[in-house]
């Protein structure tokens, strides 16, 4: 279901909300750059420490004041079993951005899941892209933060 609603906005706007579309790309229309813009926002103001940004492949949702996009610590996060603790011993952001990432997820899980599987091109792929990559592993922490052998 869908409401419409109607907004007087100054030409200066609309022709930045134009620009904006054409950026997009993909027959973005004004009017569906606005719903995004709106939706965004409305998101950022119901989320503390999210905010969307432009990426190679559009916009994604990021934690504020990293260079990490919610997927990304969704990944992390799975990694730690949610365990939010571990996951700030072991990475340099506060509990509070963490937990951010995770109510985010909580909401739009369907969304970051399908960005974590967009984002997995597994390591044959990606030698192929990069000839010159070197695997390396690391031993796998438990609970306490010691390694498991």
């Amino acid at each position: 279901m869908s409401q419409v609603i109607s907004l007087r906005v100054p030409d200066h706007m609309a022709d930045r909300l134009e620009r904006f579309a054409r950026r997009q790309g993909n027959g973005m229309t004004r009017t569906k750059a606005g719903i995004l813009l709106l939706e965004e926002s409305l998101r950022e103001a119901e989320f503390a420490h999210i905010e969307y940004r432009d990426t190679p492949i559009g916009r994604q949702p990021y934690l504020k004041g990293t260079g990490l996009a919610v997927w990304e610590m969704i990944f992390i996060a799975r990694d730690h079993e949610f365990d939010l603790d571990r996951i700030s011993r072991n990475y340099p952001y506060s509990v509070e951005v963490i937990q951010a990432a995770l109510h985010f997820y909580n909401a739009y899980q369907e969304e970051i899941d399908i960005a974590i599987e967009d984002n997995y091109i597994g390591y044959e792929k990606l030698k192929n892209l990069l000839p010159n990559l070197k695997l390396f592993t690391t031993p796998k922490l438990g609970s306490r933060g010691e390694a498991q052998l």
